[in-house]
């Protein structure tokens, strides 16, 4: 038995095995996979794939080959059809049912990412994990609700995981080779890769973090309490007064998330300009130029940042910043004062910790006050009824003064954990000025347009629109007018 398995991995590159049943129930269920969960209150991922012969993994290569070498290709001729057409052909005999998942799975190997498609189509998914070839080593993913779980899917060679790496990075020009054993690209659908081969790592991994289809929208994360509607009337006309900020948080805490959808918040005539090294940010925009780091080709996000200076923006969006050279970079855009405002998303877990980071990257105290705003978002596991849950929020706002000689951060909101809410915790004083400087504000003035924001944003409570109507609503209000 352990002899087939063997020869049907190595056929297709990919296997599925089965879960002990002993004690396990279903969690919930549904046409591509179901959620088992074990006496021992452990939790798996069983994808519903067909369990092949020898003979059928045999058949759909000689297919899938045939595919490709055909005109079918080119033209988006049928599956089903091309397979019956196949068996007529080299008399071969497939029932309804085998036709069936033949057609799904040809479709899959030739225009999909194989086995991955499963987990690449389930919208409860965030993160893909391929770790290594065989049973032991199986595709892990991470489940929104359930966190890292083991999948029923493994990989039988190496180099089928090679081949998938390069099939999603084929766009970019990119591959995993042993002259280049590291590969960062994005997937068609804006999800991300990370792929290593030996000798950068023991055996071939891949790292899928997935795109979000439909970009949050500033009711969307007031809704699952990451914002306050306070926090985003209040950033909404801070953004309308010109002003700059950096979202620092540790990983995966949903930083690239909150400033694609704060940034909506900027006027639809305005010019942005956004450099990453992989594209994430999707802008509602129609102004936007979108450049991209191309390391191989010397295009750094130093250089890029350095050429914004060159194109006249409203806006510079920088993706993340790592290094002291990008974050230099990303200081000249600030004192350059170029634009309406510079964006970026920066490693940290703390107001202090991210000023002592950027300080560390030589960033002068002086210079430290051009970043306006300082915004700290964390995500942290929390016990559930089945195992832990993540919890991803923002637990930090202030603005950056320069008080005698130090950076002074001043807070403006902070996380109430008993609540589960961002509160506000201090009156602003930087943004306040620019609203009196701009505005001719006073603080009866400032208070009470954050007031109308605020009853703004809540009208979208509950309606679940798209970022682009959202956008489009907050535009048509024209809060300032």
């Amino acid at each position: 038995m352990r002899k087939k398995t063997a020869s049907v991995e190595k056929i297709l590159g990919w296997n599925c095995f089965s879960f002990p049943k002993n004690g396990a129930e279903n969690i919930f269920e549904c046409e591509t996979h179901k959620i088992i969960e074990f006496p021992s209150k452990e939790i798996r991922y069983c994808a519903k794939l067909p369990a092949l012969s020898i003979e059928e993994a045999a058949a759909l290569k000689k297919i899938t080959k045939k595919f490709q070498e055909s005109r079918a290709k080119k033209t988006g001729s049928d599956f089903s059809g091309f397979i019956e057409d196949y068996c007529v052909e080299n008399r071969v005999f497939l029932d309804p049912e085998q036709r069936g998942y033949f057609a799904e799975l040809l479709k899959s190997r030739v225009f999909g990412f194989s086995a991955l498609d499963c987990f690449l189509n389930d919208a409860a998914i965030e993160e893909i994990s391929v770790i290594g070839t065989g049973t032991k080593k199986p595709v892990f993913v991470f489940h929104r609700e359930f966190g890292w779980i083991k999948t029923n899917v493994f990989f039988g060679r190496e180099s089928f995981a090679k081949d998938i790496a390069n099939k999603m990075a084929r766009k970019t020009g990119r591959r995993l080779t042993l002259e280049s054993p590291k590969l960062n690209a994005c997937l068609p659908d804006g999800s991300r890769l990370t792929a290593t081969m030996p000798p950068i790592s023991s055996e071939t991994s891949l790292t899928i973090r997935k795109f979000r289809e439909k970009p949050f929208t500033p009711a969307d994360l007031i809704e699952n309490n990451t914002f306050s509607s306070e926090f985003c009337a209040f950033i909404w006309l801070a953004l309308d007064l010109e002003t700059s900020f950096l979202i620092a948080g540790n990983t995966g805490s949903g930083k690239t998330s909150s400033l694609n959808c704060l940034l909506a918040f900027v006027p639809k005539h305005e010019r942005i300009i956004i450099a990453e090294e992989t594209p994430e940010i999707t802008l509602p925009h129609e102004h936007l130029v979108k450049m991209n780091v191309v390391k191989e080709q010397g295009f750094d996000m130093h250089s890029l940042i350095v050429d914004t200076l060159r194109m006249r923006p409203d806006r510079v969006v920088v993706g993340e910043i790592r290094n002291s050279s990008e974050a230099a970079a990303f200081m000249d855009t600030l004192l350059a004062g170029q634009g309406r405002g510079s964006y970026g998303t920066f490693h940290a877990q703390s107001t202090k910790e991210a000023v002592a980071r950027l300080k560390s990257f030589g960033i002068k105290e002086l210079d430290l006050s051009s970043i306006d705003l300082l915004l700290i978002q964390r995500r942290w596991a929390q016990k559930a009824d089945r195992g832990f849950i993540e919890k991803r929020r923002l637990t930090e706002v202030s603005e950056i003064d320069f008080s005698g000689e130090k950076t002074a951060p001043r807070q403006l909101f902070a996380f109430d954990f008993s609540s589960d809410c961002l509160k506000k915790t201090c009156e602003s004083q930087k943004i306040f000025s620019k609203a009196r400087d701009f505005l001719g504000f006073n603080r009866n003035d400032f208070s009470a347009e954050i007031e109308k924001r605020k009853k703004i944003l809540e009208t979208f409570l509950g309606k679940k629109i798209s970022l682009q109507d959202f956008f489009e609503a907050i535009n048509r209000k024209g809060a300032l007018k």
